[in-house]
């Protein structure tokens, strides 16, 4: 089973031919640094959890902050880097989504598979607002996500709730952009687009045993 991220699938579907056989080779043969960059917000998404699960209090926030803010004077190079860039999230995200009052609920496993393509679509927040349950995905880099790419992650995302069993609309899986307080919402499921992952799915299926 070739298994691949759906942030990693938007990719691919966004690039030529040559940025797609990188997206699967850092799949494929993963590198120490790849480990690096998916985990490199691990800090804020924490915080931004442990936020909503605690009452939707500010001070979690601030107090996550601080606490980065010392291991950052302590630290050199990319890793305060690093941590500058999470703070940099956490600060983002209480100036702009503070007054969002989710209740968090447990993340359920989600994934959208195709053929022998296993795409992990699971949220980064699961939570329920004004008595509907909403899938999270949230965006705390720095530089404007392509909208095509948005797209994508919602569709499969949605996609990968209705297997699973959830009762969604489209409009209930969020991407959430802090950097630039934009959320982006499902829309309408496009067959063109549905038609467009699984050809996806399929190509990267066929290129995978060339990737070396």
């Amino acid at each position: 089973m070739i298994r691949i991220t759906v942030k990693g699938l938007a990719k691919f579907m966004t690039k030529g031919p040559a940025g797609q056989r990188k997206v699967l080779r850092d799949f494929k043969i993963p590198k120490p640094e790849g480990f690096v960059q998916t985990v490199y917000y691990g800090e804020a998404r924490q915080a931004i959890r442990d936020y909503h699960s605690k009452g939707n209090n500010p001070a979690t926030l601030i107090k996550a902050v601080e606490g980065l803010q010392v291991e950052a004077d302590r630290a050199e190079g990319q890793s305060e880097t690093r941590l500058k860039h999470n703070i940099r999230a956490i600060e983002s995200y209480l100036q702009h989504f503070a007054s969002q009052k989710f209740k968090v609920l447990t993340t359920p496993r989600l994934e959208y598979l195709h053929q022998n393509v296993t795409v992990n679509a699971n949220p980064d927040l699961f939570v329920e607002e004004k008595q509907r349950q909403k899938l999270i995905k949230l965006e705390l880099g720095a530089d404007k996500p392509d909208k095509a790419m948005v797209r994508i992650i919602l569709q499969v995302m949605y996609e990968a709730a209705v297997r699973a069993g959830l009762n969604l609309r489209p409009q209930d899986v969020i991407y959430l952009d802090a950097s630039r307080a934009e959320q982006h919402r499902g829309a309408k499921v496009r067959a063109r687009l549905s038609r467009d992952v699984e050809a996806a799915c399929e190509n990267i299926e066929a290129m995978w045993p060339g990737i070396k």
